[in-house]
């Protein structure tokens, strides 16, 4: 490293004189400041300008340290404890229909299919459309026996549906609320269980086309076009097929949609009534 410094702190008094006379030219010289190599210049010369060029930056106090480590404590942890909520709700068990935990997720849904979900504003609106329940007059011995309203019952699994008829149109749109507890793969619904729902709301459209109030399915196909994801309300738009169907066969077309009005299912089924088998009448209500 090449520095520059004076001399004249550093060149002894008596190399100023010549044969004991001030040389004054030299004088000039040795008051100018040269740049001379550091090796050259006394050891305390070179240790002040050591140091002045290696001195480190400063860093930050203490206290930002600490306060960004606060700041990134608090976020990380509310992350961790936002995932570990939504990881205990996807593991544990769901509560038993009918339990009090049960019954406020229950009212909870009930109280967004009333006040939070357009469509069910719009159907009631329509005076083609009459809204009922399910399983209206059945038995609570046969519900308790039927699949849907028995095993997957309950605010984790078909939590409520609402059914809209059209008897002018020959149309049926079910409102239905999918559990957590339906799914196949973590936040989709299992395709077996929304093909269970699938498969009943078209069968509504066929019984109330049957003058015997009543019919089994004879085939199904179904094509899943999105993903359903549970912890939603899906809609469930059935028309039976007029011009193919009869009293004993009835062909229908189902779409489900979310409520953004996308269609994730479409399907199409063909519903019987049986010559050698007789069934129970089930009724406008199922």
């Amino acid at each position: 490293m090449i520095a520059s410094v004076d001399l004249r702190l550093c060149i002894p008094a008596a190399s100023l004189f010549w044969n004991g006379n001030v040389t004054t030219m030299h004088s000039r010289i040795l008051q100018l400041p040269v740049r001379a190599p550091i090796s050259r210049l006394p050891i305390a010369a070179r240790l002040s300008i050591r140091h002045a060029s290696t001195a480190a930056p400063q860093t930050p106090s203490g206290r930002s340290r600490w306060t960004r480590r606060l700041i990134y404590a608090s976020i990380f942890g509310a992350l961790g404890v936002a995932a570990g909520g939504v990881l205990d709700s996807k593991i544990s068990l769901p509560p038993q229909p009918g339990s009090p935990e049960d019954q406020i997720f229950m009212k909870e849904i009930q109280r967004v299919y009333e006040r939070g979900l357009p469509i069910v504003q719009e159907l009631r609106n329509n005076p083609d459309y009459e809204e009922s329940g399910v399983y209206q007059g059945m038995p609570e011995t046969s519900k308790a026996h039927r699949l849907t309203s028995s095993a997957l019952a309950g605010s984790r699994g078909i939590a409520l549906q609402r059914v809209f008829s059209n008897d002018k149109e020959k149309k049926v749109v079910s409102v239905v609320y999918l559990g957590s507890g339906l799914e196949g793969w973590p936040t989709m619904v299992h395709g077996g269980a929304l093909g269970t729902v699938v498969d009943e709301n078209m069968g509504r459209a066929a019984i109330r086309h049957f003058p015997e109030r009543t019919g089994v399915t004879a085939n199904m196909n179904i094509n899943y076009r999105r993903p359903v994801y549970s912890g939603l309300f899906y809609t469930f738009h059935t028309r039976l097929d007029q011009e193919r169907s009869t009293d004993r066969k009835a062909y229908t077309i189902c779409e489900v949609r979310d409520l953004t009005g996308q269609v994730c299912v479409e399907a199409t089924g063909l519903f019987v009534v049986p010559k050698n088998f007789k069934l129970a009448s089930i009724g406008d209500k199922f």
